[in-house]
């Protein structure tokens, strides 16, 4: 017997509500979930259109546009590869991001060195351009990422990117806070 398949109605609902998901999200609203702008260490440099930020002894160079999120201030502040910013302290257990991130971007991450911090075993160790020691994590390329170590510093970093050589740019202003 030939017989043709036919389109239930559970299909047709289903279908739909996939569709309302995919247009409305779930709930969230949308990038700024929680997200406080709190610029408070960050330093515009309006004629080179950068900004310097410093955290725990460090500063490194961003573009002027990126936000600079506390997390210690914000612990709620979802941590995002997938849009421009900078995030200065541990992300938290309860970030409130949104249900739908698609993408990457560059993007970075500087948190102490501690315990609660994880890094690889396999690093390579070098010196950046402002001579501060760093151990790098030869496998984050492959997530487009750089995470490296600044043991003399105490920070761990972790750069998204689209472009490596963009990300480990970013990795080489990295230096001691004047």
């Amino acid at each position: 017997m030939n017989r043709t398949l036919r389109n239930p109605r559970w299909v047709t609902v289903a279908l739909a509500a996939f569709v309302a998901v995919a247009a409305f999200g779930c709930g969230s609203a949308g990038p700024e979930v929680s997200a406080r702008n709190a610029r408070p260490q960050a330093e515009p440099t309006a004629a080179a259109g950068t900004q310097t930020v410093r955290y725990r002894g460090v500063e490194f160079t961003v573009p002027g546009d990126w936000p600079v999120y506390d997390l210690d201030a914000d612990p709620s502040t979802c941590v995002r590869f997938d849009v421009h910013a900078v995030y200065l302290g541990h992300p938290g257990e309860d970030m409130q991001c949104p249900a739908n991130v698609f993408g990457r971007s560059e993007a970075v991450l500087v948190e102490p060195l501690d315990g609660a911090t994880v890094t690889a075993a396999d690093t390579v160790g070098t010196a950046n351009a402002h001579g501060l020691a760093v151990a790098t994590d030869p496998r984050a390329a492959i997530e487009h990422e750089v995470r490296a170590a600044l043991p003399g510093a105490g920070v761990a970093v972790t750069i998204s990117f689209n472009d490596e050589a963009a990300g480990q740019q970013l990795l080489q202003t990295f230096k001691a806070a004047a």
